[in-house]
């Protein structure tokens, strides 16, 4: 009888270090995914000379995330939006090469660039830009920046509220200093800066090591010949509210 029970007593002590030890795994994996990971970036490059159309592009394909689904599902949707560019220019470019051969007239090409700059990589966020560049044979070729914040976790984007959700006051911050920037070089916009008043909870931004920027794309505030318009908006202005 003792002996019996001295089995069951071990039997019940394997089974409770087992079931210990799985708890541990799973706390262990969890905590895993909220400690920083390191990624790489590596580049997919496409280079295509057609007849009408130059195409330069260079994608980026993450690398090193804990949760695999995350990881190809961000590098799926980067992808895809770049090659929905490459096509829709691709498009145009060939209904032009028709009408061109029909008219038999000089054959000039079109140009499609896209390229990305990371802006930050740390605390399982990703800060990256990709900017579109197009030439459709008119005065000037159109750029695009297109930024993109993700969350390393769970590959959602992070919008600006959650990266400033604990200072108070941020847009009317941002706003005045925005408007403080827009003083020291009032020619370079629209009505000499008097045509900006606020940005919106989806203006959008990147994130550098010590703040944000923000920035306009091409004839929002400003003529084309001032280019994209960009306002860093650093961390410490929001400690002297």
């Amino acid at each position: 009888m003792k002996r019996l029970f001295f089995l069951e007593l071990v039997l019940l002590i394997v089974v409770v270090v087992v079931i210990s030890g799985f708890i541990y795994i799973s706390i262990m994996a969890q905590e895993n995914k909220l400690t920083t990971q390191e990624i790489t970036i590596s580049d997919i490059v496409i280079k295509e000379d057609y007849e009408a159309l130059e195409v330069d592009i260079t994608i980026p394909e993450i690398q090193g995330l804990a949760d695999k689904q995350v990881e190809d599902e961000i590098n799926q949707t980067i992808k895809e939006d770049i090659l929905n560019f490459k096509y829709r220019i691709q498009t145009e470019s060939e209904e032009y090469l028709q009408e061109a051969r029909k008219e038999g007239g000089e054959i000039r090409k079109y140009i499609a660039i896209a390229y990305y700059i990371v802006h930050y990589q740390k605390n399982n966020i990703l800060s990256l830009s990709v900017f579109y560049y197009w030439y459709s044979l008119g005065a000037h070729g159109s750029t695009v920046q297109e930024a993109c914040n993700l969350n390393l976790v769970n590959g959602e984007r992070i919008p600006l509220p959650d990266i400033l959700k604990e200072k108070k006051d941020y847009l009317k911050i941002i706003n005045q200093e925005i408007k403080k920037q827009i003083k020291l070089s009032p020619e370079a916009y629209f009505d000499d800066g008097a045509a900006f008043q606020s940005i919106s909870e989806e203006q959008p931004f990147y994130v550098i090591e010590d703040g944000i920027v923000i920035y306009f794309g091409l004839y929002e505030i400003a003529p084309y010949s001032s280019g994209i318009r960009y306002f860093k908006i650093p961390f410490s202005l929001f400690e002297t509210y």
